[in-house]
């Protein structure tokens, strides 16, 4: 059916979408990170936009959003050198 790392990968990713909901702010920051550093991950980044869809205030900078986009393009470069298969 699946493979291991999928489920893992999924269940990473309802982590983060569940914990931007009911959970504190570092929980979906920590499934972005985990995500980003062990796959080429756009999960990451559409968790950053729900976050910042889902609790900022007018006129403020999405944090999160640029924080998935930075993590995901500055530990590209680590994850494709040392964690790859």
């Amino acid at each position: 059916m699946w493979k291991p790392e999928t489920s893992a990968r999924l269940l990473v990713a309802f982590v983060g979408f569940a914990g931007a909901i009911f959970l504190p702010w570092w929980i979906p920051a920590l499934s972005i990170l985990i995500l980003a550093l062990f796959w080429r991950a756009w999960e990451a980044m559409v968790i950053g936009l729900f976050v910042d869809f889902l609790w900022l205030p007018a006129h403020a900078l999405p944090l999160f959003t640029l924080g998935s986009i930075l993590a995901v393009w500055l530990l590209e470069p680590l994850r494709s050198e040392f964690l790859s298969r």
